[in-house]
């Protein structure tokens, strides 16, 4: 237990560095490092690191998609290197599928469809989910907000969950994969997330002089309730793959934690839905 707690404590104090400079070159690069990361321990998880091109291809595309954005946002090239730099990105993408497929083919009896479907698959959620963090981040009045909310917005749920179960928590609600999780705690964690978030937004809005009425309340609640049901379906998704796979962590990056992929697997999935709901429905 102590372990764990200092690991948390390190990794959150990290972040936490991290957040303070989100509007220099520290945010776009940390970032990339956990997406290598994170890809490394699932292309890991499935046995596709003696597919060295193929894993090579996964992480390039991961760490590249992330920090070439903001390279050429910040226009540190100049116009003829800008344009290289710009084509090299678009063309991303399909080089590192063609060297995924043709690792494939030169393993034919060992390098399986599913396992390259996996790597594809988890490049392509993974870098798009922290592209749109990268995206929140840039928002003109509500950046470092939009990025702490969103990644944390998946914590939340999962505490408020927690501290339901212990509490009321007897029926199972998903026992072959994950046996602790209960029925009260995940409705516990609905019920938290979504008060939390009002609550959240309310503190923000006035501290800011942002005019926050009912309409405000209703969004941001249905908000917390979409980040705390999505953030079940990436945790329970993450452990289906252990449990097919016969491991107990992804990594052990965070003694007492796991990997990278076991702190972030409900954030890959809350991400995008956070985006989504603040691009459609505008709560401030």
């Amino acid at each position: 237990m102590k372990q764990r707690i200092i690991s948390g404590v390190v990794g959150a104090a990290l972040l936490a560095v991290v957040l303070v400079l989100h509007k220099t070159f520290v945010f776009p690069f940390a970032f990339a490092a956990i997406v290598g990361v994170i890809l490394f321990e699932l292309v890991r998880a499935i046995g596709g690191l003696q597919f060295k091109l193929a894993t090579g291809a996964v992480l390039a595309y991961g760490i590249l998609s992330i920090i070439l954005p903001s390279l050429l946002d910040a226009r540190i090239f100049g116009d003829s290197w800008q344009i290289a730099v710009l084509y090299f990105y678009d063309v991303l993408m399909p080089v590192c599928l063609t060297l995924i497929f043709w690792d494939y083919m030169r393993h034919p009896k060992t390098f399986t469809i599913e396992q390259g479907a996996f790597m594809i698959a988890s490049m392509i959620l993974v870098v798009n989910s922290f592209k749109m963090l990268l995206v929140l981040n840039h928002d003109e009045n509500h950046s470092l907000f939009y990025v702490i909310l969103a990644l944390c917005g998946a914590w939340i749920a999962d505490t408020g969950a927690y501290f339901s179960g212990v509490a009321m928590g007897k029926t199972k609600l998903c026992p072959e994969i994950s046996p602790k999780k209960t029925v009260e705690g995940f409705i516990g964690g609905l019920v938290s997330n979504t008060l939390l978030f009002v609550l959240i937004f309310f503190l923000y809005a006035r501290a800011n002089g942002i005019y926050f009425g009912l309409s405000e309340a209703l969004k941001s609640g249905l908000l917390g309730l979409v980040c705390a049901g999505v953030s079940v379906l990436g945790d329970l998704t993450a452990s289906v793959i252990k449990r097919q796979k016969g491991i107990k962590d992804y990594g052990n990056i965070m003694p007492g934690h796991g990997g990278l992929m076991d702190r972030f697997d409900s954030v890959l999935f809350v991400i995008p839905a956070f985006y989504w709901c603040v691009q459609l429905f505008p709560i401030l």
